[in-house]
C-alpha cells in the first residue's frame, strides 16, 4: 500500500519530497527538502555507506529551492509563449506520468478488490 502526494506550485519555499519503501526485511526513506537525504535505512544485513554531500538548492534571491533544471524549463515555457522557440517537452512525455499513476491505481484496486 502506498500514498503519492505532489505539488508543482508551493508558495515561498520548496517543501519536502520523499519516498518511503517498507518491505519484509526493512525500510528506507529518502527525503529532505530536495529529496537528497537518506533519512532512514534499516535493512536486514545491509550497512548504509557514508554518502558524499549533495549540491545545495538553487538560489534565486528571494526564493531558494527547486531542481537544478527548473530554470531551463521555465525559460523554455516563456520563450515558447513568445513564439521564439518550441516546447522541449511534449504532451506524450506528460502522459507517461499519468500512465504511472493509473498503473499504481489499478494495482491497488486489484490487490484490495476495490
Amino acid at each position: 500500500m502506498g500514498c503519492i502526494n505532489y505539488s508543482t506550485s508551493v508558495a515561498t519555499q520548496n517543501l519536502e519530497s520523499s519516498i518511503t519503501i517498507i518491505g519484509k526485511k526493512g525500510s528506507v526513506k529518502i527525503g529532505g527538502q530536495y529529496m537528497n537525504e537518506v533519512e532512514i535505512c534499516n535493512i536486514e544485513g545491509y550497512e548504509m555507506p557514508e554518502l558524499a554531500p549533495t549540491n545545495p538548492g538553487n538560489d534565486y534571491g528571494a526564493y531558494k529551492g527547486s531542481a537544478a533544471n527548473h530554470n531551463f524549463v521555465i525559460r523554455n515555457v516563456i520563450e515558447t509563449l513568445k513564439g521564439r522557440t518550441s516546447a522541449t517537452t511534449n504532451a506524450l512525455e506528460g502522459l507517461k506520468v499519468v500512465e504511472i499513476i493509473e498503473r499504481i491505481y489499478k494495482v491497488r484496486n486489484e490487490q484490495f478488490n476495490l
